[in-house]
C-alpha cells in the first residue's frame, strides 16, 4: 500500500514516516509540506492513502483535499489535525475525506487503522465505500 505524507511540521511528518514505515505492506512514496507540493505530489505518485494535515507552511490541508477530489483522485484521505472541532471534521468529511483524526488523542488509531488497511489489502477500494469493519468514517477526539 502507497502511502503520501502531508505535514508542515518536520519533527510529525518524520514520526508519522518512521512509524508508517514499520508497518508491514507499507511504502511512503511522497512528502511535502505545502499545498501546491502536496497537490503535485500525490497526483504524481497516486497513493493508496494520503495522511494530511490541515495546517500546511503555504495554502491549507483543506484546499488540497478539495483539489485532490476536484482532480478525481479516488484514493482515500485521512485529515489530521490538531483541531477536534466536530465542524472541522464534518467539513472534512463533506469536502471527501475518509477519516479525520486528532493529533493529540487519535495518532495511534490513525496507524491502526492504516495497518487494518494494509492486512485487508482495502486500499484499492472505491473511495467511500461502505465497510463493516473498516476506519472511522469520521472520527473526533
Amino acid at each position: 500500500m502507497k502511502v503520501a505524507v502531508i505535514e508542515d511540521h518536520v519533527p510529525v511528518r518524520q514520526l508519522l514516516v518512521r512509524r508508517a514505515l514499520k508497518l508491514d505492506g507499507l511504502t511512503v512514496v511522497a512528502e511535502a509540506s505545502g499545498e501546491d507540493e502536496a497537490v503535485d505530489a500525490v497526483m504524481a505518485t497516486t497513493p493508496d492513502v494520503v495522511l494530511l494535515d490541515l495546517r500546511l507552511a503555504q495554502g491549507s490541508g483543506l484546499s488540497v483535499l478539495t483539489r485532490l477530489r476536484g482532480q478525481a483522485y479516488p484514493g482515500r484521505v485521512f485529515v489530521l489535525s490538531g483541531e477536534s472541532s466536530g465542524v472541522v471534521a464534518g467539513l472534512c468529511r463533506r469536502r471527501g475525506a475518509d477519516a479525520f483524526y486528532d493529533k493529540a488523542f487519535d495518532f495511534e488509531q490513525l496507524l491502526s487503522d492504516l495497518h487494518e488497511l494494509c492486512k485487508r489489502g482495502a486500499a484499492n477500494a472505491p473511495m467511500h465505500a461502505p465497510t463493516s469493519d473498516g476506519p472511522r468514517a469520521v472520527a473526533i477526539g
